[in-house]
């Protein structure tokens, strides 16, 4: 019998592909769209399975059968790194299912219980990473099965634009990103080693002199907010919603540091130390592959915006602190680069709000973080420092914040200081300035209403269903969302479709990717390149080829910053 798909799953003891193993593989087989699976499965404990899965590998092979799964990148690399067998992708049910509802949940189960009707098949984790298990065959069985009953809905039921979507967008970035993965990030360990004992004396040295002034568990709020305005008598300046307490959070310690009051700065350099050494440095090490290469995970479709995510580790949220970022380079013979969109969420706003201010700082090469800054100067040419407060007031103001929000915004993302009086009145000088910015936001509050969501310009549509909320609160924040979804939306896939152009046509000279961080692209190329490669990245990344499959049009140019070097160092 001839067949035509395979639909493929893995069970594995863990998610760490190199430090963890493969205990069952289950294949089922299909003729047609239409047609029921076979499903066979395979005990990776036997040396005849193991045998057998091979033979049906080959078969796959010979036969080109076209492979279907659910979140194939993380099989696929296991399955890679265990076997040595690259296996393609041809079709992954997680993606068409955010192509075909981005708000949705993807897990498997999550789309079978909505999509197919079936309950949920779930087992412990116990029972799913002990291969031995008696369960796990008949659960590997149900994976099986409901991936590819669920390749069957969406086949059916997706329009020809979320197949678009789906086949020239998400499926070609996700391929790109299981390269990512593969390729991994070099780590300069000497580097590693040298931050791990710089911050960690930081950690210690903090926590001494916390230590010689009160004997308590600085991590604990509960003890530091005691500390701070019971003892010292430090002025509250919030209050828990959930306990009524005074509230010791980072935003409370950093405006009491900004008093002048030194306990609370010693606490935060005690915190920011801690969290370096908690979070990314002592853990990166343990992260390592056997190449001494990073490998995260990257996500697309666990985001309701449309933004990626990362995991394991997250690099999206190592902070810019810039000899741990240097830690992440290229190896000898090879150089790093961080490729960077420029304003791209503003440039993308002054799009869909058809601002001509905004439109014509950009058609005219200008900086609108100085033109910002002049509406807070009086018109005068702005110091960096203001230039620096305009940057919280343009990304603040951009989605229409309100002042009060705004002065504990600014602080917290820029560190810069603002009255509630000084942010009312930017306010208004800036949508003055900006004068179609407010109404673009009432129409996509109206645009969401009439819809029931809104669109990116790749034609991406995320449901806001509580547009429609009695609840003013509710209602509000789906107002919110209906601006800065399409805008936050469409940034992110310029950028995963300039990195997909960027890896297809440009890996064969020796670049590899490592990762995307919000607006930028992060890999490293050969010395023998550097002349001519960063010119490629740049066009590529001023106008992506799907730009012109998606028919999307910009009233502005794009713009983007590529640094070479060390990342974090440029």
């Amino acid at each position: 019998m001839k067949y035509k798909y395979a639909t493929i799953d893995i069970e594995t003891t863990g998610l760490n592909r190199f430090k963890d193993e493969i205990t069952w593989i289950g294949i089922g087989l299909a003729e047609d769209v239409n047609s029921e699976c076979k499903i066979k499965t395979f005990n990776m404990a036997s040396h005849s399975d193991v045998k057998a899965f091979m033979q049906a590998v080959e078969r796959m092979r010979s036969d080109k059968m076209k492979t279907i799964f659910q979140n194939g990148k993380f099989d696929t690399l296991f399955i890679e790194a265990k076997f040595g067998i690259k296996l393609p992708i041809h079709d992954d049910v997680m993606l068409m299912g955010t192509a075909y509802d981005l708000a949705a949940e993807h897990g498997l189960k999550k789309m079978a219980q909505v999509y197919l009707g079936v309950p949920d098949w779930d087992i412990s984790k116990k029972e799913k990473t002990n291969g031995k298990s008696k369960s796990i065959r008949p659960y590997l069985r149900k994976d099986v099965r409901y991936t590819w009953e669920l390749f069957q809905f969406f086949f059916e039921k997706m329009t020809d634009v979320q197949m678009k979507i789906y086949r020239e967008l998400l499926r070609p970035a996700y391929l790109m990103y299981r390269d990512v993965e593969r390729n991994g990030a070099y780590v300069d360990i000497p580097a590693l080693h040298e931050c791990q004992k710089k911050y960690a004396k930081i950690e210690k040295d903090c926590l001494a002199q916390l230590k010689s002034r009160y004997d308590i568990n600085w991590n604990s709020s509960g003890q530091v907010a005691e500390v701070l305005f019971d003892k010292e008598g430090l002025p509250i300046l919030k209050k828990s919603k959930k306990t009524g307490k005074p509230s010791a959070d980072a935003a409370v310690l950093k405006r009491l540091a900004a008093k002048g009051h030194k306990l609370p700065q010693l606490i935060l350099d005690y915190k920011a130390a801690n969290t370096l050494n908690k979070m990314f440095l002592n853990r990166w090490e343990g992260d390592l592959g056997p190449d001494k290469r990073i490998h995260p995970s990257f996500n697309l479709t666990n985001v309701v915006s449309g933004r990626t995510s990362c995991q394991n580790p997250n690099l999206q949220q190592v902070p810019r602190t810039k000899d741990v970022r240097a830690i992440y380079k290229a190896p000898p013979g090879r150089l790093f680069f961080e490729a960077d969109y420029s304003q791209l969420e503003l440039r993308i706003a002054a799009d869909y709000a058809n601002d001509k201010t905004m439109l014509d700082i950009y058609l005219h090469g200008g900086d609108i973080h100085t033109t910002t800054a002049k509406l807070m100067t009086g018109g005068r040419e702005p110091t960096k420092e203001e230039r620096g407060k305009a940057k919280a007031v343009n990304f603040g103001f951009l989605y229409g914040m309100l002042a009060k929000k705004f002065v504990d915004y600014a602080y917290n993302s820029y560190g810069v200081i603002f009255t509630l009086a000084e942010a009312t009145e930017f306010r208004e000088k800036f949508f003055a300035k900006y004068s179609r910015l407010l109404p673009w936001h009432h129409e996509q509050a109206l645009l969401c209403e009439a819809m029931g969501g809104v669109y990116n310009k790749f034609g991406r549509f995320r449901k806001l269903p509580l547009i429609y909320s009695a609840n003013k609160w509710e209602k509000a924040s789906a107002e919110r969302r209906a601006i800065n979804t399409p805008v936050q939306g469409t940034g992110s896939d310029l950028l995963i479709s300039a990195a997909t152009q960027i890896h297809k046509e440009l890996k064969g000279e020796g670049l590899k990717i490592v990762g995307t961080v919000h607006d930028s692209i992060l890999g490293e190329f050969p010395e023998e390149c550097k002349d001519w490669i960063v010119d490629e990245i740049r066009r590529i990344m001023l106008h992506p080829a799907a730009m012109d499959t998606f028919g999307v049009e910009l009233k502005v140019p794009l713009d983007c910053d590529i640094g070479v070097g060390p990342w974090g160092t440029h």
